[in-house]
């Protein structure tokens, strides 16, 4: 009986499916990946980059808060101990301006003033990984400075310009607050914090109240209330901060799982369709040397 050549032909066709079958099924199987190459799935290799896109800057960002919290932090903690110190001032004032203490007594609360009014300099002067925070943008300059040269006794060596990481806007659109210049919390909204702590200073240096020492005082308590209000800013950035930290952390799992459930092989269906194409590849490798035999022998 003769052989026909063309369902030999036909029967390699099959085999050369089989086999590129096969290698894909083993491919998937030692990658675990069903999606290793653009044509195994196109529509699914292009999810995935949109999916690994949005995962890359999730993780940016959650990289990126956690430095920044820290800033902030620090930023939260400078200026609730320069609230604190400028309490006890106004307290230590308060206590001078009754008229019940003696010139000894009103020199010491000036000294003690002395110490509150360098803290605050120290305070204001406050660095985050070797920068300036309350200097604006010029990170590398210490922003306050005492001058006896100048009426207030204090300088301002930064500029009313919010660094170069003034906000941070989060993957969905929104801007966080992260820097408030230094002028805009020591000497805004007509105070002058440490100029004022230089005023009550001198007011009991004498051993007595002077003429202006309860007005400084009042102007202290009003100064230590707008501190408060610029720190109530700092928190809420750390509050929304921190959300937005928590929410990106949550999307960056989800779109984790999605993408798993996206490009992941179904290893035991694999391993099925693997074993599956091996013994369709050993019949037809028979069937087809089976054949090429009996076209031999049909030819002599």
């Amino acid at each position: 009986m003769r052989v026909n050549p063309l369902h030999i032909n036909n029967l390699v066709g099959s085999l050369d499916a089989t086999t590129a079958n096969e290698a894909q099924l083993t491919e998937e199987l030692g990658s675990g990946s069903r999606v290793n190459t653009l044509s195994d799935d196109p529509v699914a290799a292009g999810e995935n980059v949109l999916l690994r896109t949005q995962i890359s800057g999730d993780d940016t960002f959650s990289q990126t808060a956690s430095s920044t919290q820290s800033m902030l932090q620090v930023t939260d903690s400078a200026l609730s101990a320069v609230v604190s110190q400028m309490t006890t001032a106004v307290s230590l004032a308060t206590e001078g301006n009754n008229g019940t203490l003696n010139a000894s007594d009103m020199q010491s609360i000036s000294n003690q003033l002395v110490g509150i009014r360098d803290e605050v300099l120290s305070l204001a002067n406050t660095t985050y990984l070797g920068r300036s925070i309350f200097a604006g943008s010029m990170g590398g300059t210490q922003p306050f400075t005492l001058n006896g040269a100048v009426p207030s006794g204090v300088t301002y060596n930064g500029d009313n310009t919010p660094n170069s990481v003034s906000y941070l806007e989060t993957p969905n659109g929104q801007k966080i607050q992260l820097n408030i210049p230094g002028d805009q919390i020591f000497l805004a909204n007509g105070s002058n914090v440490l100029g004022t702590l230089n005023n009550l200073i001198a007011d009991f240096s004498s051993g007595s109240a002077g003429p202006t020492a309860q007005a400084d005082a009042q102007s202290l308590s009003t100064a230590a209330g707008y501190v408060t209000q610029q720190r109530v800013i700092i928190d809420n950035s750390l509050s929304r901060l921190q959300a937005a930290e928590n929410y990106t952390q949550g999307e960056s799992a989800q779109l984790t799982a999605a993408q798993t459930t996206l490009m992941q092989a179904d290893v035991g269906k694999v391993a099925t369709g693997l074993s599956t194409a091996e013994t369709q590849q050993a019949a037809l490798s028979q069937v087809i040397a089976t054949l090429g035999k009996q076209s031999l022998f049909n030819d002599i």
